[in-house]
């Protein structure tokens, strides 16, 4: 009897530890990190911007019976808009071409500003996650009222820079100068200042 029982307590206190080491918590399971962003920039992409407009419109006012008067007029407002584009990528050196239309809330004295839309071409420095660049284009502008006529079409220039989030979503920022030789009596000019999201393919 005495046997068995020790043979009991040998074989009871050999099976605990192995109970023991099978009651341990599960190791955490390994999550891989997220692939790096890399510096492509070439494909087509689309977006959207939101941003502030600030134009002048010179003009001269002839008062009846009057010499004329050159006057300027003057307004900034919100706006947003639409871009499209394609990115060629050469190493350090990125170049495109992008279309896109703005419809400020200006109005120039009487006249109403309706759309901007210009066709750009781009040039920068691939900086990995982030594309620095020049622009410079065409631009048309849209508008009527106070017996002005604003379809006219100009150039446009300025910079800006996008930055990858990661390989489909961009978020950038740019600033254009627009000049517009309406008539010889009308010469309208000013700046965008636009935020933009875009979506690559």
């Amino acid at each position: 009897m005495k046997n068995t029982f020790s043979a009991c307590l040998v074989l009871a206190f050999g099976i605990a530890p192995a109970f023991a080491g099978n009651l341990e918590p599960p190791a955490d399971p390994v999550v891989a990190p997220p692939p790096p962003v890399s510096g492509d920039w070439a494909g087509p992409y689309v977006g959207v911007q939101l941003g502030f407009a600030d134009f002048d419109l010179d003009t001269v006012v002839t008062p009846v019976g009057g010499a004329p008067i050159p006057t300027t007029f003057s307004d900034d407002g919100f706006l947003f808009g639409l871009h499209a584009g394609y990115n060629w990528d050469r190493g350090a050196l990125v170049y495109g071409i992008e279309g896109d239309i703005d419809f400020p809330d200006i109005s120039l004295g009487t006249t109403d500003v309706d759309n901007i839309a210009r066709i750009r071409l781009r040039l920068g420095l691939d900086a990995n996650r982030a594309f620095v660049y020049t622009t410079a284009g065409a631009a048309h502008i849209n508008g009527s009222g106070g017996g002005i006529s604003l379809s006219d079409w100009g150039w446009v220039a300025g910079a800006g820079v996008d930055f990858k989030l990661n390989e489909k979503w961009l978020v950038g920022a740019d600033a254009l100068y627009h000049d517009f030789d309406v008539s010889p009596t009308v010469d309208v000019d000013g700046m965008t200042y636009r935020l933009r999201a875009s979506f690559r393919f």
